[in-house]
């Protein structure tokens, strides 16, 4: 909204786009659906993948978490040192942002946008056309190069103003007002707190984040972590994950995958498959045989796991 705004002045727009591929089921769409939504406006879009810096940044943030695992001041800094490197490269003058003061409560705020602009070096060059009117004026403004008059002094958590404003601008097909990011899912987020727990930052991979979106999620232990499908679609995405790691899936019947982690024993295998087995409903048979493979390869007879138990370790 604010890039069809400042446009509509005749400034020529450039928009970036700072994606962190944390999603296996969203990205792509992602993407396609912000092409569709600037190309009306004639904007064009350059998307930067930032997912290793910001997996960096999403382990030991600088400024801490959220209300979850949403490291937002750290976030908006490193997108903004990305936007500022690629307004350097094109030789833009300055940098706007679709933030309205008062939204989001841990990262628009007037300290943490004024923290912020310090911070990442661009002071003055920083143009929030939503809110700028209850703002110090920037650069932008001072020169001339946008009529401040023509900004807007939105503040606060309803959106009503910007659906009524993107209906003026002719923008029809946004994202609908939401909670947050995947970072402020709880689910989400108490099984990423789980595994930073069990594990050494250097041990956790994107693959590793990507798999807390997946499946039903099991903490035997402080070392053994299990990932089930719950549906076709979890089983085939979780195969993917399989390289490194174990596989177990039922022996000839029908039932769930699961991936697991750091199986050190016999002891753990027959854990795992106690849980897979759990989840082959259609099995009445008091062992089920599920079939291994990882640094060996065999089937292992199991009881079902019992559900108290599995709540026990479930995350």
């Amino acid at each position: 909204m604010s890039a069809v705004l400042i446009k509509r002045l005749g400034i020529e727009i450039i928009g970036l786009h700072c994606l962190f591929r944390f999603d296996p089921f969203s990205d792509e769409d992602r993407i396609r659906r912000l092409y569709e939504l600037f190309k009306p406006h004639n904007i064009p879009v350059i998307v930067k993948d930032i997912t290793d810096d910001f997996l960096k940044m999403f382990l030991e943030p600088d400024h801490g978490y959220g209300s979850e695992m949403n490291p937002c001041i750290d976030c908006r800094l490193m997108t903004l040192q990305y936007g500022k490197a690629f307004m350097e490269e094109i030789g833009a003058k300055f940098i706007i942002t679709g933030e309205v003061v008062g939204q989001r409560p841990m990262t628009q705020n007037k300290p943490t946008l004024f923290h912020v602009d310090k911070v990442s070096g661009l002071k003055g060059i920083i143009l929030r056309p939503l809110s700028a009117r209850i703002l110090p004026p920037t650069v932008p403004e001072e020169e001339g190069w946008v009529d401040r008059g023509k900004l807007h002094d939105f503040s606060g958590r309803s959106r009503k103003p910007q659906i009524a404003l993107a209906a003026q601008l002719g923008i029809d097909d946004y994202n609908q007002p939401a909670g947050g990011c995947l970072l402020t899912d709880p689910e989400w987020a108490r099984r990423a707190k789980k595994l930073i727990k069990n594990r050494n930052t250097n041990e956790i991979s994107l693959e590793s984040i990507r798999m807390l979106r997946l499946g039903r999620h099991f903490w035997p232990n402080d070392h053994l972590w299990i990932v089930v499908g719950r549906n076709e679609q979890d089983n085939r995405i979780l195969e993917l994950f399989g390289e490194g790691r174990w596989v177990f899936e039922p022996d000839q019947i029908e039932g769930p995958l699961a991936i697991a982690e750091n199986v050190l024993n016999e002891t753990d295998r027959k854990t795992v498959s106690g849980i897979v087995a759990r989840y082959c409903s259609k099995c009445r048979n008091d062992e089920v045989s599920i079939h291994y493979r990882g640094s060996e390869e065999g089937i292992c007879k199991v009881g079902k796991t019992p559900d108290a138990m599995m709540k026990l370790w479930r995350v």
